[in-house]
């Protein structure tokens, strides 16, 4: 039986390894999104593209020692993400997108990147 692609890990230069939840999240790659321009007849319609942004979605762990203030202060850094079938992709120049708060030990965070590339 085949396994389920999961994030493994997500590391932080500045901070090192997060530490997930259960269910860590999830993680888009940037690319590339294609939207329908319809012609005047059909064969003369076509498609524009716009450029998305890479996106981790975090479910996180508040354990004791967990500095939500370095968390929250995550900008401009290359954020490292293992996926649990091995690839690895690199976020470049990753920001936090929101304060993260405090909820029952438990807590969520977006982090978003211009760019990501699989590097391994």
């Amino acid at each position: 039986m085949a396994q389920i692609n999961n994030i493994r890990t997500v590391s932080v230069p500045s901070i090192g390894k997060l530490p997930l939840a259960a269910n860590p999240g999830t993680f888009t790659p940037s690319g590339t999104k294609r939207e329908h321009k319809p012609g005047r007849l059909a064969e003369d319609g076509g498609y524009t593209e716009s450029a998305e942004p890479a996106k981790l979605d975090l479910s996180i762990n508040l354990l004791g020692g967990v500095d939500v203030l370095a968390l929250n202060n995550i900008k401009d850094e290359d954020v490292t993400v293992r996926l649990a079938d091995g690839s690895v992709h690199l976020l470049s120049q990753a920001f936090v997108t929101e304060p993260l708060s405090v909820d029952s030990g438990e807590s969520k965070m977006t982090i978003m990147a211009n760019t990501s590339e699989k590097i391994g």
